[in-house]
């Protein structure tokens, strides 16, 4: 709740538009590399803010520069999507990263590690999803008959859409300045736990720093306070919001109530195969629609059963199946962007549920993922 709503008030004091124009222009100079560059650029923003989100706003950008380059938009939206997706795996302030560390701190790993575990293993499941997306559809967008059909009925704007705005404001950068310190001193406070001394958990920092964050920006880069709830990212936060509580609060209730049946049936499982849990991750999080609802529901579970924080952190990233089907909403919003028609191939276009450009690359990247995650676990915590 409180780096959403961080994250409304940068973006009313044109902080977040600051950034998607950054972005945009990487994006825009370096067109020959845009089915690396995008997956980069979403695995980046989501990464500093903590929600998927934060894609949705270059999810058009890459739209509109890959036809431009006559390059298949779904190719770069869904590795995009993807990354954005598997990025809530590595902030170090998503409500995903909050639930599993609260779990596994007590079990005397540090920060530091954790962390680097569950960035170096999303960054190369994204990866390997960037290289996977970049080589589905067989035909190049000019040789789309699908496209060239659109063309002709006029469905299909070649020209340009770039956004005409007016110069970044000092309010708009410095809300971002004051965003990526509050990231910064999040990280390293919880670097730097022992050495200071202080006893609070990540969700402690994160609720009272961008609090803190958000009074400062309001403060000093000329916010309407009436304004705020008024942001989109506010809308769909509050949305996501309830979603999340009303999960993780009914599926926590029925498995507490059922706690030594649970316990019993999935111990000796669990012990025996305890890789076992990044599937679990992976389905509960395809059902779910929520990195933070798995991590909130499924982790405590884990660490009750008797598994280890290595097996934890190292499937960590298994939370992020979330494209199984495509209705979430940046998926859904990727799909609706494409005026090109790339999605709606007779093999992509989701009318089996499954049968979208998402599922392949996602599987596998999290399939290649979740072994190097654990081996990187193993040796470092």
């Amino acid at each position: 709740m409180t780096v959403i709503l961080a994250i409304s008030v940068m973006q009313r004091a044109g902080g977040l538009a600051f950034m998607v124009k950054c972005a945009e222009k990487l994006l825009r100079n370096n067109p020959k590399y845009i089915n690396a560059l995008a997956p980069a650029v979403c695995f980046m923003l989501t990464t500093l803010g903590g929600t998927g989100y934060m894609a949705m706003s270059v999810l058009t950008v890459i739209q509109e520069v890959a036809k431009d380059n006559n390059v298949r938009p779904a190719r770069p939206l869904t590795s995009s999507v993807i990354a954005s997706q598997i990025a809530c795996t590595a902030s170090p302030i998503s409500a995903a990263t909050a639930a599993m560390f609260a779990v596994v701190e007590p079990m005397h790993v540090s920060f530091a590690a954790v962390l680097l575990v569950i960035i170096t293993t999303s960054a190369f499941a994204a990866a390997i999803c960037a290289v996977i997306s970049s080589l589905q559809g067989k035909t190049e967008l000019s040789e789309d008959p699908i496209f060239l059909e659109r063309m002709k009925k006029g469905l299909v704007s070649m020209q340009s859409k770039e956004e005409k705005t007016k110069p970044a404001t000092h309010e708009a950068k410095l809300s971002v300045l004051i965003f990526l310190s509050g990231v910064s001193v999040i990280v390293l406070l919880l670097l730097f736990k022992n050495q200071i001394g202080h006893t609070l958990s990540s969700r402690d920092l994160i609720v009272m720093i961008m609090m803190f964050c958000a009074w400062l920006m309001y403060l000093f880069c000329k916010v309407d306070l009436a304004t705020i709830k008024d942001a989109p990212i506010f809308k769909s936060g509050a949305e996501s919001l309830i979603v999340v509580l009303g999960i993780v609060w009914f599926s926590s209730t029925i498995i507490n109530a059922h706690l030594p049946e649970v316990k019993e049936s999935a111990v000796a499982l669990l012990e025996q195969y305890p890789y076992l849990l990044a599937v679990v991750f992976f389905l509960a999080s395809s059902v779910l629609f929520s990195q933070g609802s798995t991590a909130a529901l499924i982790c405590p579970v884990a660490a009750s059963l008797g598994v280890d924080a290595a097996t934890i952190v190292g499937s960590f990233v298994a939370c992020s199946a979330l494209y199984i089907t495509n209705v979430y909403p940046t998926t859904a919003f990727a799909i609706s962007c494409d005026d090109t028609g790339s999605f709606m191939g007779r093999r992509w276009n989701g009318s089996f549920v499954i049968n979208h450009p998402f599922f392949i690359p996602g599987c596998i990247s999290l399939a290649a993922a979740v072994p190097f995650g654990l081996m990187l676990a193993r040796m470092l915590l």
